[in-house]
């Protein structure tokens, strides 16, 4: 059965959350991390993800998280990630 992830990135140079639907999380932050180099933008990093067993349920999670305002989803990460830590790489965020 395929999973599915809704996830939280943070931008370590505009210091801002972002939030995505993908069901292979490494590829999704190779690729982005791609894009944000070449674009000098810093790098992004995984920092919160809910699986979901249908594309569906992750969009309309997506949904909901795109609607809270920045100081929310802060709040959200840090319950379940207190460390700020990249949950690919586990290292901490500075």
């Amino acid at each position: 059965m395929a999973l599915y992830y809704t996830y939280i990135a943070f931008s370590t140079v505009n210091k801002l959350h972002s939030i995505g639907v993908t069901n292979n999380l490494f590829r999704r932050f190779k690729l982005l991390n791609q894009h944000q180099e070449n674009e000098q933008k810093g790098r992004c990093k995984l920092v919160y993800y809910e699986e979901f067993s249908s594309s569906n349920d992750a969009t309309m999670r997506e949904t909901e998280l795109v609607s809270f305002h920045e100081s929310l989803l802060r709040v959200l990460v840090e319950e379940s990630n207190p460390m700020i830590v990249d949950l690919l790489k586990k290292e901490i965020i500075e």
